[in-house]
């Protein structure tokens, strides 16, 4: 099951820390500029996907890839969204 898988992502590692933070920040900023929110929000996952695309260990390629890279596209669509409608 899933508690025999040994990965090693940096929990605490800079760039998720930002994202981490970005994230939080979008949904204190959202109740008072949604588009802010969004974008910032957007900002965050598509750095934590990013980053743990380029952490991954060689096993977990594929499954992996599909399920991170599609949370780069939508961090990434957030962001384009939240600034187009502004």
């Amino acid at each position: 099951g899933l508690q025999d898988m040994d990965i090693s992502i940096p929990l605490f590692s800079t760039p998720l820390l930002i994202a981490a933070a970005l994230i939080g920040l979008g949904f204190l900023i959202y109740p008072f500029s949604a588009r802010l929110g969004v974008v910032s929000i957007g900002a965050g996952t598509a750095i934590m996907g990013t980053v743990v695309l380029f952490d991954l260990p060689n096993g977990f390629a594929i499954e992996s890839l599909v399920l991170f890279g599609f949370t780069v596209v939508v961090g990434i669509w957030m962001m384009y969204v939240g600034v187009k409608n502004g």
